[in-house]
């Protein structure tokens, strides 16, 4: 059992529930999110899940670089944690961007309905892809891309753009290159309220030096 605080949607503590119960009854509950900009060179990096973690069938997307759920009784600055566990890489909270609160709600099952407080960040990871140790055996691999292929590619401008692969294999990490389509990417976060584009051009105000908190 996992253990998560649960709100309601006025983002109010009322209890605390196992993580499956509260996605199968849709309890509102909070989650951290981030995504890897590397400033240096301009480029975002998002990741690919293992099959099976759902409970119902869910295609390879490229999704956001960490993402996961708070545990009962975490602080918000704890769920640094989630960026150790994914890419295996010790990074203070201090040094990550917050930049805002999504509140959303998405049926995506009918034994998972997704309502989150969602808090967001940004990594400043100016590192290259091949320092990443992506730790998490639920990461199959990581996709790192031009930030101004990303904001084109999320905008609807082009449905494809060069990409760079680090893949698991049984043998360790396999780097490529291919491309990164819109197919690729979460239906939802594409249509929904735009979320890659909203992280995508929050990632390029924050490379050009722009230090607004909130972006929704």
């Amino acid at each position: 059992m996992k253990l998560v605080d649960i709100f309601n949607d006025r983002y109010e503590h009322i209890g605390t529930e196992d993580k499956k119960i509260a996605h199968a009854k849709g309890l509102w509950h909070r989650t951290f999110s981030a995504l890897a900009i590397n400033s240096t060179t301009q480029r975002v990096v998002l990741q690919k899940k293992a099959p099976g973690r759902y409970t119902f069938d869910r295609p390879d997307y490229a999704d956001i670089t960490v993402g996961g759920h708070y545990q009962a009784g975490e602080t918000i600055p704890e769920g640094v944690r989630e960026v150790h566990e994914e890419l295996g890489l010790h990074i203070a909270y201090g040094d990550l961007y917050p930049i805002g609160l999504r509140q959303t709600a998405v049926t995506l099952a009918p034994d998972y309905i997704e309502r989150e407080f969602q808090h967001w960040h940004l990594i400043p990871l100016n590192v290259d892809l091949e320092e990443i140790p992506l730790a998490d055996a639920e990461v199959t691999g990581l996709v790192e891309i031009a930030l101004d292929d990303a904001i084109t590619l999320a905008s609807g401008s082009t449905d494809a753009v060069p990409a760079c692969y680090a893949t698991r294999t049984s043998t360790g990490l396999e780097y490529s290159e291919a491309t990164l389509t819109t197919a690729d990417l979460i239906p939802n976060y594409l249509k929904l309220d735009q979320l890659y584009l909203r992280l995508f051009v929050a990632a390029r105000r924050f490379c050009a030096g722009e230090r607004t908190h909130v972006f929704w």
